[in-house]
C-alpha cells in the first residue's frame, strides 16, 4: 500500500548542509579536468535525486529506514531518508567498486 500511495502524491526534496558540500565538492573536482562532463554529471545526480519526487520507494533500504540510490553511470551512491512526505538527501559520493 505505500508503494502505490507513494505515486499519487509528489514528495518535497530537502538536501542536508553535507549534501550541498558533497554535490559541490564532486562538481569542482570534475571541473578542473572537464567543466562540460563537471555539468553533465551534477545534471544526471540531480535527475536520479528528482525522481524521488514520485517514486521514493524505488530504490533499496538499507538500515534505519536509510535509502540509496545507485548511480551506475557515474558511479554515485546518494543516501536519503523518508519522513512522511519529505525526503532528505543525506550524502553523495562516488563509489569506486559499482
Amino acid at each position: 500500500m505505500k508503494y502505490f500511495l507513494s505515486i499519487l502524491q509528489m514528495y518535497k526534496i530537502v538536501y542536508s548542509k553535507d549534501s550541498i558540500f558533497d554535490l559541490k565538492e564532486i562538481s569542482n573536482y570534475i571541473a578542473l579536468d572537464n567543466p562540460f562532463y563537471s555539468r553533465k554529471v551534477i545534471n544526471k545526480i540531480y535527475s536520479s535525486i528528482e525522481l524521488l519526487e514520485k517514486f521514493p520507494y524505488i530504490w533499496k533500504e538499507r538500515k534505519d529506514n536509510i535509502r540509496e540510490i545507485v548511480e551506475p553511470n557515474y558511479k554515485f551512491r546518494i543516501f536519503y531518508k523518508i519522513d512522511e512526505n519529505v525526503i532528505y538527501i543525506i550524502s553523495i559520493f562516488k563509489w569506486k567498486n559499482i
